[in-house]
């Protein structure tokens, strides 16, 4: 696993709205055509289905200034002290054991 970039988005790309600040409540939007017809299975596929699309450009994706702010903290702690730092395995391991 390497290391994670993490882009500022433009501030157009903060919000649902398109407006500047940390406001990233969903919208409710209406389900497409057809959506509740499909099985559960068929819902999944589709919306695995969008996401792809979706993440194809993740510059575009809007990230929070929260999270942008606390992954800025965490590098910068690393920084000052990496020996307190675990492999990411390691800690998806621990949180794979937590859950069951």
């Amino acid at each position: 696993m390497g290391l994670v970039v993490i882009r500022r988005p433009s501030p157009d790309l903060r919000t649902t709205t398109g407006e500047k600040g940390e406001n990233m409540e969903p919208e409710m939007i209406p389900d497409p055509p057809g959506f509740n017809d499909l099985s559960k299975g068929e819902q999944i596929r589709y919306l695995q289905g969008l996401w792809d699309r979706i993440v194809e450009e993740p510059g575009e994706i809007p990230v929070p200034e929260s999270h942008l702010a606390l992954a800025e903290d965490r590098f910068a702690e690393y920084r000052r002290d990496p020996r307190r730092a675990r492999p990411a395995r390691d800690v998806l391991d621990r949180l794979a054991k937590d859950e069951r």
